[in-house]
């Protein structure tokens, strides 16, 4: 457990010592800003459709269809449903693409900063890296989806069922997410997508007895700085304070995570 005490305070002094903290900083600032951006530009869209789709679903009754002409109506309104549904599909489609291009672009970049604070060295910006870094991501993009795509073959109206569905996926997300960062420490260890995936998995259970006390560790100090900045909750710009702790947090917990697979 000497790597986890040890590596814990190395974090925290290379952390402040090394200039790249900023721009790793400006990194997470600038995905979260691509992310709302994102989110605000296909809102609008998926709202209007939802509503088409609303309104189409109230106005819709089999029961009226008397001749050619409500026949026509009725097959106007299932085309006006059939648009809506694609125009759906195609804006969630340009939503996830846009976060996992501004992911892989500012993400990228920011694990590359975490690097460079680790190892002390200088950052060095390569096509080659971003490419895999893309690469390693749409693997975990890949796998993400296939859990809503689960979800959507799974959707139940049994109580039961739902609560099996709702526990598999959380046990899902958690397991990928556990794989997932420990495959982006080794990846930019190594700027390898394979062998960090290779590593991820098998030290992530071989080694399970250091990565999860590590994770822990990041958690509870999470939780502790979240509830001493709940105290200040009333104090002015309260808000803009806990985002830059936050992303600060981020950092630090990846520069930590890259130390100690560092060793192993």
């Amino acid at each position: 457990m000497k790597i986890i005490y040890k590596n814990f305070l190395k974090s925290w002094n290379v952390l402040f010592k090394w200039k790249y903290l900023g721009l790793a900083l400006l990194a997470e600032f600038l995905f979260f800003i691509a992310v709302i951006t994102s989110w605000l530009f296909v809102s609008n869209r998926l709202i209007q459709n939802y509503d088409i789709l609303q309104e189409m679903a109230g106005s819709i009754n089999p029961e009226s269809i008397i001749g050619e002409e409500s026949l026509q109506t009725l097959s106007g309104q299932l085309n006006v449903i059939q648009f809506a549904l694609k125009d759906i599909y195609l804006t969630l489609f340009l939503l996830v693409l846009l976060i996992f291009i501004s992911f892989a672009v500012f993400k990228g970049f920011s694990w590359l900063a975490v690097k460079s604070i680790a190892n002390k060295e200088k950052l060095k910006l390569k096509l080659n890296y971003f490419l895999k870094f893309s690469g390693l991501t749409l693997f975990w993009t890949l796998i993400l989806v296939l859990l809503f795509i689960v979800i959507i073959f799974n959707i139940s109206s049994d109580a039961a069922e739902r609560v099996g569905m709702e526990i598999f996926s959380i046990s899902y997300l958690l397991i990928m997410l556990y794989f997932a960062v420990i495959s982006y420490a080794y990846f930019v260890k190594d700027e390898k997508i394979w062998k960090s995936l290779k590593n991820a998995f098998l030290n992530g259970i071989k080694k399970i007895y250091i990565f999860v006390p590590v994770f822990l560790v990041i958690l509870i100090v999470f939780f502790l700085v979240s509830n001493l900045l709940a105290i200040f909750a009333g104090i002015p710009y309260i808000s803009f304070i806990f985002i830059v702790i936050f992303f600060v947090l981020c950092v630090w917990a990846r520069v930590y995570l890259l130390l100690v697979v560092k060793e192993l």
